[in-house]
């Protein structure tokens, strides 16, 4: 009888603890909601929790209830972000004190505390340089020079104190362990301690030893998921939806978060941004530079052209940082720098332009933020892949096509360099392959014929002196060869192809790549 009245008690805890777990995942309406499913959580916890556990729950019960009064005084929190940071900011405060019988079994003291006591055992940790005794840094805002002037004390009386409590502490003991440590890291410098080292000058017969822990070393497979049935439906959603040169230069780079964002479909979330974020700058800038030059798609620029773009940036990129910078304040700190970088690259590029009409060249705008796909057959895959990519720009520059793409990065002609398309499924080509498969997606919407030149290239902000860095097929610096034509286009092509064969493939599972690998 009085086992069933046991299993009882345990399904019904089990059931309790299932009902306080889910609770805590699916009652947030309210912040105050939220606070009484934790408190509810500590509580039954503290059912079967030992001394130590009691006292750490005894913590959380006390922050909690703290935030619970914080919440009905002064409502504090819309959102559990704001919970979250008050959480962080009291639990750091708190702590826990060692507790003990002062006449029996170990005692944790520090040095202060060990005045007129002797002890038979003594273990001393952190007998380090800069510990013990301190450093030298100055807690005071009286100078050293006055100090000493006047007779105050300083470091050096500091010193002698801890000097006379270290001597004295070891004076009538029996085992004696120092302990240090040796490693340079947030602890110390890692140097032993200066009385340690007086102490093996007046005592020669000292045990020294050198202890390290034992490091195991545990081959760890690299993370990898098997393309099952719905892995390789998803793939073939991807075919039909198009697949983006980022996506392709993704893989490249890590196979899992390929397979994350594009088949488990997990995107960052749209926090809202304290600090303007890399990625909006280059957001903001991309979309000034399409609505200034978007009026003149099929037109030579001009000087007046330019005059204009100049007069009116200034209000678009103000406009497009209070659109993608939501509630951020750009009139001080960090933001304040940025929105002002922000500005001066735009500037800089328009002045840019300018300089290069005014020196007789011409530039026809054929396209801005151009969106751009085809469909291509795989050998081995019975379904087209669609390819798709937005341009930044396409112009004609003396009669000569350029692609481009904007970077606010910095980015280098050592980049954009391609000697051997076999090569090319390294992820160091990973701008150049994005600018190369645009330049092919252009070719299909496009028919490229010799007499009219096509080269493709990055414009990189924090290279702007540079002008637009374009793919080289060459390696002999004085001689450049920047001419895109079918045949390169096809080579290149044959490489994509078989990186598409191996993201389809069923038996090649996504792989993380070893220098990737942290475990």
């Amino acid at each position: 009888m009085s086992h069933t009245v046991e299993e009882h008690h345990l399904k019904f805890q089990s059931e309790e603890a299932k009902k306080i777990i889910l609770d805590l995942f699916t009652n947030l309406s309210t912040i105050a909601e939220v606070i009484e499913n934790i408190l509810s959580l500590i509580f039954f916890l503290k059912e079967n929790a030992n001394s130590l556990e009691k006292e750490y729950l005894f913590r959380f019960y006390t922050i909690f209830t703290q935030l619970k009064s914080l919440q009905q005084k002064h409502s504090f929190f819309n959102d559990l972000k704001v919970f979250t940071q008050f959480f962080k900011q009291l639990i750091a405060t708190e702590n826990l004190s060692f507790q003990g019988e002062p006449l029996h079994g170990l005692q944790l003291m520090g040095m202060l505390e060990t005045r007129v006591l002797d002890f038979e055992t003594i273990i001393l940790a952190s007998a380090n340089e800069g510990i013990l005794p301190a450093n030298k840094q100055q807690t005071s805002f009286i100078p050293f020079d006055v100090k000493i002037a006047y007779g105050l004390p300083t470091y050096r009386e500091k010193d002698a104190i801890f000097s006379y409590h270290f001597f004295r502490l070891l004076q009538r003991a029996k085992n004696i362990f120092i302990l240090y440590t040796t490693e340079n890291d947030t602890y110390g410098s890692g140097e032993k301690s200066r009385f340690i080292s007086q102490l093996e000058l007046i005592k020669p017969d000292l045990i020294s030893k050198q202890i390290a822990p034992r490091v195991v070393t545990e081959k760890k497979e690299q993370p990898e998921v098997i393309k099952n049935k719905q892995v390789l439906d998803r793939l073939k959603e991807l075919a039909s939806d198009g697949l983006s040169p980022s996506s392709l230069t993704n893989y490249l780079y890590n196979p899992i978060a390929f397979y994350k964002q594009k088949i488990l479909q997990i995107s960052e979330l749209d926090l809202v941004e304290e600090t303007i974020a890399a990625n909006t700058m280059g957001t903001v800038i991309h979309d000034t530079l399409d609505e200034l030059y978007k009026p003149y798609i099929n037109k030579f620029l001009t000087t007046d052209h330019l005059d204009q773009m100049i007069k009116d940036y200034q209000s678009l990129v103000t406009k497009y940082f209070i659109k993608y910078f939501k509630n951020g304040d750009v009139t001080k700190g960090k933001n304040r720098l940025v929105f002002e970088v922000s500005n001066r690259f735009v500037k800089r590029f328009l002045s840019m332009e300018k300089k290069v009409l005014q020196k007789g060249h011409s530039i026809k705008i054929l396209g801005a933020e151009l969106k751009l796909n085809t469909s291509i057959h795989i050998p081995g895959i019975d379904f087209p892949i669609k390819i798709r990519g937005i341009v930044d720009r396409i112009d004609e520059f003396d009669g000569v096509t350029r692609i481009i793409d904007y970077k606010t990065g910095k980015v280098n002609p050592a980049d954009l360099k391609v000697l051997s398309f076999e090569e090319i499924k390294d992820v160091k080509y990973s701008k150049a392959i994005q600018v190369l498969l645009y330049a092919f997606l252009y070719s299909q919407n496009n028919p490229l014929v010799k007499e009219q030149p096509l080269v493709a290239g990055i414009i990189s902000f924090k290279n702007l002196k540079a002008g637009l860095l374009k793919i080289n097929f060459s390696s002999k610096v004085k001689n450049p060869e920047h001419n895109i034509n079918v045949e390169k286009l096809d080579d290149f092509m044959d490489q994509i192809s078989l990186l598409l064969q191996e993201i389809y493939n069923p038996e090649i599972p996504f792989k993380e790549p070893k220098k990737l690998s942290f475990h």
